[in-house]
């Protein structure tokens, strides 16, 4: 996301790019992983994410997610924080290692992730972009070589999405 959008502002300092796993950055794409994906592919997994929130927050559970873990108590950030964390290793792994998370592991004393804070503050203020913006400016990239490394079985960002990209990047190569 980052890599497009500084490529797309500043075209002139960039010679050629190289994205794996393309991510958009829309909330379309987060609900899709987490809301559709997720259910379908691990519903066990899908009840241990939503269980981990409390019963009247679970109709809405990624804003739920990105207010907990925005939270400045630990009390209320860390447990939300590793269930986001765990749940997205699990989605992104080919073959994980486990189909479901510890329900008790998420009030361990332990270090939480790093990368929930980060993706709760991006996701929270739509990764600072107008709905759309890298698919809409793609064309800021013709002229720039690209190459886009996808996995064909990538839950969280799924093939179609590099498609999507590449269909409006003409330079950009879609490697499987």
């Amino acid at each position: 996301t980052l890599a497009l959008a500084y490529a797309q502002a500043h075209p002139d300092r960039v010679t050629g790019i190289v994205l794996r796993a393309t991510f958009l950055g829309t909330t379309a794409e987060i609900k899709n992983g987490f809301l559709e994906t997720l259910p379908r592919f691990y519903p066990g997994l899908y009840e241990d994410f939503i269980g981990a929130l409390p019963e009247d927050e679970r109709a809405q559970p990624i804003e739920a997610y990105f207010r907990r873990i925005l939270d400045p108590d630990p009390e209320v950030n860390i447990p939300a924080a590793r269930a986001w964390g765990e749940t997205e290793r699990i989605l992104s792994e080919h073959v994980p290692n486990r189909m479901r998370f510890d329900q008790g592991a998420l009030a361990s004393s332990r270090s939480p992730p790093a990368t929930p804070y980060m993706e709760a503050h991006y996701f929270a203020n739509d990764c600072f972009m107008q709905p759309n913006q890298l698919l809409r400016d793609a064309n800021r990239l013709n002229g720039i070589p690209g190459i886009i490394v996808q996995g064909r079985y990538d839950l969280l960002c799924p093939p179609a999405t590099s498609h999507a990209l590449a269909a409006m990047w003409r330079e950009a190569e879609i490697r499987m």
